[in-house]
């Protein structure tokens, strides 16, 4: 259940669906099949939300004030508990690995300075977990010679 507990879609589902006498692949996939852009589907959103902008030129405060002006969320920002003063350890740790083992992490670095902006807006408008992890593979695929 993460860092959310009990109470998100997914692992409702599957604990009432478990409580119910469902055996367990159908307890999962009523958990699995809550997973979307609100929960637990940000990567491809933030993959792809981030590499279009980086891809255009859009400078960090540019692609900020373009979904706010379009009204969408960033995917891969943000988070419910943690924030810039109670960092997601997660995140710290495949940011560290990523500097230290890929060949270069732009996109990684310019969700930095994404997160730099949103940050100044709201505290726990941080780089979540989900969003690291996406642009990471996106860089470790765009610069690893395949």
């Amino acid at each position: 259940m993460g860092d959310r507990g009990p109470a998100v879609s997914g692992a409702h589902n599957t604990i009432v669906c478990a409580r119910a006498g469902k055996d367990l692949v159908s307890s999962l996939v009523s958990g699995l099949l809550t997973i979307g852009d609100r929960f637990g589907g940000a990567l491809d959103g933030a993959a792809a939300q981030f590499t279009e902008a980086f891809d255009s030129g859009l400078i960090a405060n540019d692609f900020v004030n373009k979904a706010k002006k379009e009204g969408v969320l960033i995917m891969g920002i943000g988070h419910r508990v943690k924030s810039i003063n109670n960092p997601d350890k997660r995140v710290t740790l495949i940011s560290e690995y990523a500097k230290q083992n890929f060949p270069t992490t732009p996109l990684l670095d310019y969700a930095r300075e994404v997160e730099q902006i949103t940050t100044k807006k709201k505290p726990n408008l941080i780089l979540n977990v989900d969003g690291c992890i996406a642009l990471c593979f996106v860089d470790l695929l765009r610069h690893s010679g395949f």
